[in-house]
């Protein structure tokens, strides 16, 4: 008998080069080439995560990648942002106020899309001399929303999948929990 199978929308959001795309590369099937991001306003990728053992169904579940431009989430916001199953926050570890930026974009995505999964990356972390943001001020950010963090590195690839395996988990979770409450569900 074949695993259950279900898709996913998530927001990638951060502000400007903090290297959402470069993460989303580094770890997805990207169908769709840059340059249409700016007219677009989000790069649609494909994401597909095998959840471990430990959820002991061998449930799968793709993640429908939606990287969005941070000033057509300001303006389009409702297009993008609605129907999302999880967020994947990035912030840049060079520049602390990326992370103050991303507690906006995380509430508008809330006011779409309702109370959804986040994973906060802190990428750019191996450019340890010139950090700014800290293992505290990401367990600051986190602690809100009751999610997890990552300090990612797109150029050397550390703890990128692990980021997008934690959203994976925490979305499929969020999913049996609301089940199991009898509130809607968005799409499986």
């Amino acid at each position: 008998m074949e695993a259950a199978r279900s898709k996913a929308k998530v927001v990638v959001v951060g502000a400007q080069a903090v290297g959402k795309r470069s993460l989303v590369r580094r770890s997805a099937f990207d169908p769709f080439d840059g340059r249409y991001v700016s007219t677009f306003g989000a790069n649609v990728s494909k994401k597909e995560i095998v959840l471990p053992v430990r959820l002991r169904d061998g449930t799968f579940i793709d993640l429908i990648l939606w990287t969005v431009d941070s000033l057509d989430l300001i303006r389009r916001r409702t297009s993008f942002v609605r129907g999302a199953a999880g967020i994947f926050a990035v912030c840049d570890a060079t520049r602390k106020t990326s992370l103050d930026e991303l507690r906006g974009w995380t509430e508008t995505v809330y006011g779409e899309s309702g109370d959804v999964p986040i994973v906060l990356a802190v990428n750019k972390s191996d450019l340890a001399d010139y950090r700014q943001v800290d293992a505290s001020d990401a367990i600051e950010f986190v602690r809100g929303y009751d999610a997890e963090h990552f300090l990612t590195s797109a150029h050397t690839g550390e703890n990128v999948e692990a980021a997008f395996q934690a959203l994976g988990e925490r979305i499929v979770m969020h999913r049996r929990i609301q089940l199991e409450r009898g509130a809607p569900q968005g799409p499986p």
